[in-house]
């Protein structure tokens, strides 16, 4: 293991079948990342979240919305 390689945390709602498994090692490779631990959490209702360091990707189903309750 490289002394500066990153490891991204990834957290999905339900198991990733294999096109999301090769869609997040493609952006997390963009990122300068060499893995990914995943976490399955059911609460995030759908979607994905990653972190990578300090930068956290949420594009999951809860985080969009209360964005929506926000704005009414």
């Amino acid at each position: 293991m490289a002394k500066n390689s990153l490891s991204a945390r990834v957290i999905v709602s339900e198991k990733p079948d294999d096109d999301i498994l090769r869609m997040v090692a493609a952006f997390i490779k963009e990122r300068g990342c060499d893995r990914a631990e995943y976490t399955i959490d059911p609460d995030i209702l759908g979607g994905i979240i990653i972190r990578i360091g300090d930068k956290v990707y949420d594009g999951s189903v809860r985080s969009r919305l209360e964005t929506v309750r926000r704005f009414l």
